[in-house]
């Protein structure tokens, strides 16, 4: 069976933190979309507003509300329980269990004492499986005998929206290099291999040796050799896709997220044209 143009995907790292794809034979404008889908479409939680009980500390409420928003939420199990985030927007869904998750924050720093309130303090109330992803963030430093309450009203929002809502920090797409070198023209004088800063070229076995996958399209190889024995160029429809995640979701459920994110909007779409084509019939 012959495989070429057949999309392939293959999974070259992966980890808690971050997964990197190998994708071949899909056009970069699909690469791309799902990108920047996984950083500004994939819903996750975060803070959205807080009702401060108690705030004697140096800062103003607003201040440690946006701190707060920025903590990364656990979000794995949310993004199947709670209602999207454009059926959460309203005043009456603050009561509402589908919509929101209450954290609780309480400190108070002794009359003797300067204390540093980090983000393992913020509780999860109603559902425990909403709570911050790292428990070494600070929030607040706590003079003697100041104290600080409140509560933190969370819910699944989009990064296009608040930065604080995308799960992704890293979210970027690279061309794969294919280093060519002519036997003809390289003398083997090695000044290719010395100015390449990602050690992609090296002479072996008497012969220069390219390993494309450490190239970062610099060029540098290409400027310094005076016989024009090497050549680079980008494969085509032949990509990597490098996603971090914030911790909010696994880095492979971000992925998944945003294929089913684009897919969404292209099913909208698909069903605007339909009304239009029903409408001008």
């Amino acid at each position: 069976m012959n495989n070429e143009g057949k999309p392939e995907i293959k999974v070259l790292e992966k980890s808690g933190t971050h997964v990197k794809l190998h994708l071949k034979n899909i056009p970069l404008p699909l690469v791309n979309a799902v990108r920047r889908a996984a950083l500004e479409y994939v819903p996750s939680m975060a803070v959205d507003f807080i009702y401060f009980r108690t705030n004697t500390s140096v800062l103003h409420d607003e201040i440690i509300a946006h701190r707060i928003g920025l903590i990364p939420l656990s979000s794995e199990e949310a993004i199947k329980r709670y209602k999207q985030p454009e059926e959460c927007k309203e005043p009456e869904a603050e009561n509402d269990p589908e919509c929101y998750a209450i954290l609780m924050l309480e400190a108070e720093a002794g009359e003797d004492e300067v204390k540093t309130v980090y983000s393992g303090e913020l509780r999860p109330i109603t559902d425990p499986n909403v709570k911050p992803v790292t428990e070494r963030v600070p929030i607040v430093v706590l003079g003697p005998g100041q104290r600080i309450e409140l509560e933190a009203y969370a819910r699944l929002g989009r990064g296009v929206e608040h930065i604080k809502w995308s799960p992704a920090t890293v979210a970027v797409s690279t061309y794969v290099a294919d280093i060519r070198v002519s036997k003809e023209d390289c003398t083997l004088c090695g000044a290719c291999v010395r100015y390449c800063p990602t050690g992609a070229l090296r002479i072996e076995g008497g012969k220069l040796v390219a390993d494309n996958d450490k190239c970062t399209f610099c060029r540098q190889c290409v400027r310094v050799c005076e016989h024009d024995a090497i050549t680079l160029r980008a494969r085509p429809n032949e990509y990597r896709l490098y996603i971090e995640s914030s911790g909010a979701l696994k880095p492979e459920t971000i992925v998944v997220e945003a294929v089913k994110e684009i897919i969404r909007k292209l099913d909208t779409l698909l069903s605007r044209i339909e009304g239009i084509e029903e409408a001008g019939g």
